[in-house]
């Protein structure tokens, strides 16, 4: 069929249905048209109808390598990394059968790319040594940043300072050679290695700035590869998360699902990268959220990403109260390599089974080494020995912390600090200094949208509160926390704020209740003061306050009150 043919025939196809129009193109029509059609879907990403395309057009007509490239970049954006992975391979063989060095280097890179993302670094590496021989024996120094680029990414993986140096310089000099060359693809990911490098080396500011001049090439739409998006999002919500700026993981990550929002086949986000979507949407109060997005990554996870998208979902049931499941999330994390605590001790101390969280507890004070490591540790840690009554512990762990953070100063590691401080000192006795620890981090909290942390915040400060005797602060505190608990959905910290009593003319608070029930059992005001630890001066403000409540006058009234609802 000749081109100056085709108007008349899809004239006459007009009167035929969907179905039956492609059965005749497949048979009528050249198969060039049909790679055509591919190209253009990929062009409009359209990347579903692209592959498909491309699928149709292979069955009769042998295909460029150029275009099986195209086809490669479809199938992988799609979900089909497996076929990505053959069709890369028949490019590659394509470019070289036809004398395209520089081309078949490309493939060859994306096949280095492809293979680590599939989790096969050995057929990775493989491929970047072809990807070395090719540039050198053809004397390609364009592709000369490709395989600086490559080297860098594998010197990252590396825990040694001078591999990590040695990263950053490979990066720097691809993104070098890759500018000149108009190379944006390159450019990106070798900007992306730079800043993890930078990050890794403990220079935050630099890493950061590095990684936005490489996502500025992406907003700009200056990147030809689509696929190149989706790792770069990645990447920097990742960053952003590793570094505790929840502001700048929470706006990348509204960028990328934004982007995705826009083209609804496409499956960019596999495994680690849809475990930090869920971190950024559970941090966010999103928690139905986070756990579908911590389902779906353990739908399409690597080997090495079992461990933390289980671990994650046991997080996300520990909070909810939903214990059964989250034990096994955080024995599946365990099975995968990803140590099960703190989440696992902090259920054993929902659970009631204190004894066995202390053991935890001090068990990995021994255990855990490293900055990152201890910096999650010791919230919990700090928690755990409060709980136990084990206030010596309890203070030295929030100190350590503290130290730590004034090293690695963050907005969040600085909340954290303080209520940590606050939880060591409330068990320490010290409940003046602990309310105003806490009441800091509460301040924090809010500041930086973080409606669980802030509850727990809340829920501990109205307990200061509630011990120094200003009840109808405690009773503020213990509204917004409940209040919070509810939204979210986390029932165990529901559970465990203070009890309120109804009564006809209002509430008692938690303490007022205290005082009641000794009444009811005959102490005297002396006598409730030692059993609460409070003076005698704040037991009668408290029952001044529970008579006025009530309409009662009496101590006798204040006793039957109790019984008759329940109190004792």
């Amino acid at each position: 069929m000749v081109r100056e043919q085709l108007p008349v025939l899809q004239t006459y196809l007009r009167h035929f249905s969907v179905s039956q129009v492609y059965a005749l193109r497949e048979v009528v029509l050249m198969p060039q048209t049909m790679i055509e059609d591919g190209r253009r879907f990929y062009a409009e990403q359209a990347w579903m109808a692209a592959h498909q395309a491309f699928e149709r057009a292979d069955r009769d007509v042998p295909m460029p390598a150029s275009d099986i490239l195209v086809w490669a970049f479809s199938a992988f954006l799609v979900g089909h990394e497996q076929r990505s992975l053959e069709l890369l391979t028949r490019a590659f063989r394509g470019f070289l059968e036809a004398g395209d060095a520089a081309s078949a280097a490309r493939a060859a890179f994306w096949l280095a790319f492809a293979h680590e993302a599939h989790g096969d670094p050995a057929r990775a590496e493989a491929w970047g040594r072809r990807l070395a021989t090719i540039v050198e024996d053809a004397g390609l120094d364009p592709e000369r940043a490709l395989v600086y680029s490559g080297l860098g990414h594998v010197a990252l993986s590396s825990s040694e300072p001078a591999q990590i140096e040695r990263a950053l310089e490979l990066s720097r000099r691809a993104i070098e050679i890759a500018r000149s060359a108009g190379d944006t693809d390159t450019a990106v990911l070798s900007g992306l290695s730079a800043g993890w490098a930078l990050l890794r080396l403990g220079r935050r500011t630099a890493g950061l700035a590095e990684l936005d001049e490489a996502m500025a090439m992406v907003n700009c739409g200056d990147v030809p590869t689509p696929l190149v998006n989706g790792v770069a999002y990645c990447s920097v919500i990742s960053a952003s998360l590793r570094t505790l700026d929840v502001a700048r993981a929470r706006e990348w990550t509204m960028a990328a699902s934004e982007w995705c929002a826009g083209h609804p086949e496409l499956v960019p986000f596999r495994g680690e990268c849809l475990v930090h979507r869920s971190v950024v949407k559970m941090l966010d109060g999103d928690w139905a959220g986070a756990l579908t997005e911590a389902v779906r990554a353990g739908e399409r996870v690597r080997a090495v990403d079992v461990g933390p998208a289980s671990y994650q979902k046991g997080e996300l049931h520990r909070l909810a109260g939903r214990f059964s499941a989250a034990e096994e999330a955080y024995r599946l994390a365990n099975s995968a390599g990803r140590r099960p605590e703190p989440g696992l001790m902090l259920l054993r101390l929902a659970q009631g089974r204190t004894d066995a969280a202390v053991l935890s507890a001090r068990r990995l004070q021994r255990e855990t080494a490293g900055d990152a490591e201890r910096l999650e540790f010791l919230p919990a840690y700090v928690e755990v020995m409060a709980a136990a009554s084990a206030a010596e512990e309890a203070r030295s762990g929030a100190e350590e912390l503290v130290s730590l953070v004034q090293a690695s100063p963050s907005a969040v590691l600085s909340a954290r600090a303080l209520t940590a401080v606050g939880i060591a000192r409330f068990a320490a006795g010290d409940v003046v200094d602990a309310a105003a620890s806490l009441r800091d981090a509460s301040i924090r909290w809010h500041e930086l949208g973080l409606p669980y942390s802030e509850a727990r915040s809340r829920a501990e400060l109205g307990r200061c509160y509630a011990a120094l005797g200003d009840d109808e602060a405690a009773s503020l505190e213990f509204e917004a926390a409940r209040a919070a608990f509810e939204r979210l959905g986390a029932a165990p910290d529901l559970a465990a704020l203070p009890g309120i009593a109804p009564s006809p003319s209002g509430p008692l608070t938690a303490r007022e209740v205290d005082v009641v029930r000794l009444v009811a059992k005959g102490l005297t005001n002396r006598g409730v003061a030692e059993e609460l630890v409070l003076s005698e001066k704040t037991i009668a403000r408290h029952l001044a306050n529970v008579y006025r409540r009530l309409g009662i006058a009496s101590r006798a009234a204040a006793t039957a009150y109790a019984y008759d609802h329940g109190l004792i």
